[in-house]
């Protein structure tokens, strides 16, 4: 498991320091914070997402919050501790947003980004002049809306199938060579994408992977063959879109096969006298071999009720082997994308 650091005790407090040259977000906070694998980026065990910060997302399509709204969340993040925030170009007006809310800081947290190298007009994915023009151009609007001179972390967006061909991997080297991007990372579905990452470590960081409670398909391969190679693991759909917390009593008609995957795990945590929000959560966040778990939320009391459950540390082990013993047979449920609800 990753060794992870708590700095300090002291709640809702971040000071800055200097190292070589940077400016470093450096928390007096409750949280812990681990190295992303071999890379030198200390993130928070919690990481806040911010797809719906931008655009309608989710099962029900909720859409964002106002503007200053978004922002004042945002920062409230940053004060209680999270110093990793997740967005992409794809994600509306989210980058934006996250490049408004820290400029009036002394410094910057970790923001980890992402392009796309899909082909817009088919299945497949771009090659040639099209793939060069789509990065670049992608990676000089993603600095621009992010406000920052270089990109720390850019992922490669929603990948599941193999995609490292020596076209793309030295189209992405160029950019670590000219100093637009620190690290690249993939964000990924299935095993086929993260195991293609995994061959080539010297320049794949990090990976991005579906896991929760109910979804611990990655723990088998895809997480100890991370670990081996001292690849940076990062968490999402950590509460599976809201089925794993107090939305699963608002479930529509289309998605009623998942209530009864949740409901072992809900009277789990009835038992143990928490919501099923927060067995989720330290879960996930304290899982072995990650080192961030990406939530999502639009509010300001979600937020701090997930910081407040992550500070309660690990589950107890006799409650982490019940949630194991539970499996789920049908694992195509677990994918949102199989999903198939009527237009709102």
């Amino acid at each position: 498991m990753p060794t992870r650091s708590n700095p300090s005790t002291t709640p809702s407090r971040y000071l800055w320091r200097k190292r070589q040259g940077r400016h470093l977000l450096h928390w007096s906070s409750p949280l812990q914070y681990a190295n992303l694998g071999r890379t030198n980026l200390r993130l928070s065990v919690l990481g806040l997402g911010t797809v719906q910060l931008g655009m309608a997302y989710g099962w029900d399509q909720q859409p964002p919050p106002p503007d200053d709204c978004v922002i004042k969340l945002i920062r409230r993040a940053l004060e209680l501790g999270i110093n990793y925030i997740d967005t992409a170009a794809e994600y509306g007006r989210s980058e934006s947003l996250v490049g408004r809310a820290w400029a009036g800081l002394t410094c910057r947290p970790v923001i980890a980004t992402k392009l796309s190298i899909r082909d817009p007009d088919n299945a497949g994915l771009l090659t040639g002049q099209a793939l060069r023009q789509s990065v670049e151009q992608s990676l000089r609007q993603s600095l621009q809306r992010l406000g920052v001179d270089v990109l720390e972390l850019v992922q490669l967006h929603s990948l599941d199938t193999r995609f490292a061909t020596p076209e793309l991997l030295e189209l992405l080297a160029q950019y670590n060579q000219r100093g637009w991007v620190r690290y690249w990372g993939v964000t990924t579905y299935g095993e086929e994408a993260p195991l293609d990452a995994l061959d080539h470590p010297e320049l794949i960081c990090s990976m991005q992977i579906p896991y929760s409670a109910l979804d611990r398909r990655m723990e088998h391969k895809v997480i100890p063959c991370a670990q081996a190679l001292g690849t940076g693991v990062i968490l999402r759909s950590i509460f599976l879109q809201g089925i794993l917390s107090h939305r699963l009593d608002s479930l529509p008609t289309e998605l009623a096969d998942l209530s009864p995957l949740a409901a072992p795990l809900l009277r789990l945590a009835q038992d143990a006298g928490m919501d099923l929000a927060e067995l989720a959560l330290r879960f996930a966040a304290f899982a072995s071999g990650a080192h961030s778990a990406i939530f999502g939320t639009t509010s300001v009391s979600e937020l701090e009720a997930n910081i407040r459950a992550v500070e309660a540390g690990p589950l107890p082990p006799d409650l982490v082997a019940a949630v194991r013993a539970i499996e789920v047979e049908d694992s195509a449920l677990l994918n949102p994308g199989n999903w198939r609800l009527s237009t709102p």
